[in-house]
């Protein structure tokens, strides 16, 4: 179900930069041809939920990426998450799509909310920066757990997505928060519109993993399959989702489309 319809307009920024290779180990964990690897537990346990680690390493534009981030690493805390946020939108996202799973970002420069998400998370957690993800009903964003306050990483907006004053901040939350008169879940919100205008569904607001957020992807493809009256292929996918994320919708759209 889409909730928006109104065409997105791409943001696209030519980015020339050097391929300058940094050998700094502060951040960063490089193999012998400057390829990616995941320099913490953490983001090694959580890769092989959204990407094969393989392509990571083999990914031109992410490595060029994440060696441009090393550089400003170091920058005060503000000034990188910025930085971190828009160099991300000029080198990966070229262009807003519904249903685009992380995968298929890597390789079109195509996002929604749900891809985006993963992208910014795997890179935060790279960085070791602390942060939430937030799901609600039809969308997920970034909460930045900064060291003086908070930051937003609204992903599907590549102009005015780095949310950084504190009461834009504590408005946009207050945004999707449920009111405690909010109706019964809608089971079927497809996760990943662009922000519009206010929602007009508001009974989800959960903090989630990485893997429970690559399980959003699923649900989103069991979704499209159920509008093309595909409930095979909607069944599987679904399932797919709930190995990874057992949530009151994925289980209950779930149990009606496997019976």
């Amino acid at each position: 179900m889409n909730i928006f319809n109104r065409p997105y307009q791409p943001f696209n920024v030519v980015v020339k930069t050097s391929l300058l290779l940094s050998f700094s180990l502060c951040f960063l964990v490089y193999n012998s041809v400057g390829q990616f690897s995941a320099p913490n537990e953490e983001l090694a346990n959580d890769l092989p939920y959204v990407i094969s680690v393989q392509k990571l390493e083999q990914h031109k534009h992410w490595n060029h990426l994440i060696r441009k981030l090393e550089k400003k690493s170091s920058a005060d805390q503000e000034y990188f998450l910025e930085f971190l946020f828009f160099k991300t939108h000029q080198t990966l996202l070229r262009k807003y799509k519904k249903g685009t799973s992380f995968n298929e970002l890597l390789t079109s420069g195509n996002y929604d909310c749900v891809s985006a998400s993963i992208t910014f998370a795997v890179i935060l957690k790279y960085f070791k920066i602390a942060h939430t993800i937030i799901e609600t009903d039809y969308h997920v964003f970034i909460v930045i757990n900064g060291s003086e306050k908070a930051f937003i990483f609204e992903t599907t907006d590549p102009i005015n997505g780095f949310v950084k004053q504190a009461q834009e901040v504590s408005d946009f939350i207050a945004g999707f928060k449920p009111a405690s008169e909010s109706q019964a879940l809608n089971q079927n919100i497809e996760v990943g519109e662009l922000i519009t205008q206010a929602p007009s569904s508001k009974t989800i607001y959960n903090v989630i993993t990485l893997k429970q957020l690559s399980a959003l992807q699923f649900f989103n493809q069991g979704l499209a399959a159920i509008n093309e009256k595909d409930y095979k292929l909607a069944s599987i996918r679904l399932q797919q989702a709930l190995n990874l994320y057992d949530s009151e919708r994925i289980n209950t759209l779930f149990q009606i489309v496997a019976h």
